[in-house]
């Protein structure tokens, strides 16, 4: 009984989902990346259909059967710059949806994002962490990271954004990454040149973080 309310609960939200998009067309499937390729946009953060979005910017998305894929988002993917080495949970582990199970590192840098969802890893993406290009040419099909069954989803399912309110929530965290990487960035030269199209951040922008500005945007933006 609780596995049918569950399975239609996802259906009407992702009916909802593409309802949405139908009318008003706000966002592709995927979309393709117009005149500033960099801006932390909605239209230059790639939102998919059917996609749920954890505020500590990883994502999961039903698969047939009771499976979870789960991977990091296009905005961190963006905000980084590149991803030189990622780190996941293990075959069997149990994670809990908000607890750090996956860590990216971009030359010394290190940040740790956290499970969308409860569950048991059931599948690792071998592929993208041996290869982490595939994380960043597209984190939500061949950059997926790994796969859950879960065991709590209509509860984890409340606190995940799709659709129109993932593209309010993306809105609403570009104006925080700017906000938080201007008043934590001496170089005010520097950040001017790494914001465009009306003062958005563009790729690689917490490179300009030091280290304690770095643990406090993953604080802030990644928990």
């Amino acid at each position: 009984m609780v596995a049918l309310f569950v399975i239609l609960f996802v259906v009407v939200l992702l009916s909802i989902d593409l309802i949405i998009q139908a009318r008003q067309k706000q966002y592709p499937l995927m979309a393709a990346v117009p005149k500033s390729e960099h801006a932390f946009t909605p239209e230059h953060v790639r939102i998919p259909r059917g996609v749920f979005f954890h505020p500590g910017h990883t994502w999961a998305r039903m698969q047939s059967g009771d499976e979870v894929i789960v991977g990091v988002d296009d905005f961190i993917r963006k905000a980084i710059g590149s991803i030189d080495r990622i780190t996941l949970p293990i075959l069997g582990q149990q994670v809990k949806q908000g607890d750090p199970v996956i860590t990216i590192q971009n030359g010394a840098r290190m940040l740790s994002l956290v499970a969308p969802v409860d569950g048991r890893v059931y599948a690792i993406n071998s592929d993208a962490q041996d290869n982490p290009a595939l994380i960043m040419d597209n984190p939500y099909e061949s950059g997926w990271l790994f796969m859950v069954e879960p065991s709590k989803l209509a509860q984890n399912l409340t606190l995940l954004a799709i659709a129109e309110s993932a593209v309010s929530w993306v809105k609403n965290e570009a104006i925080r990454l700017r906000e938080f990487v201007t008043s934590h960035t001496l170089d005010t030269a520097t950040v001017g040149e790494t914001m465009m199209d009306g003062g958005l951040p563009v790729a690689g922008s917490i490179e300009l973080l030091d280290e304690g500005s770095l643990k406090m945007f993953e604080q802030e933006f990644l928990r």
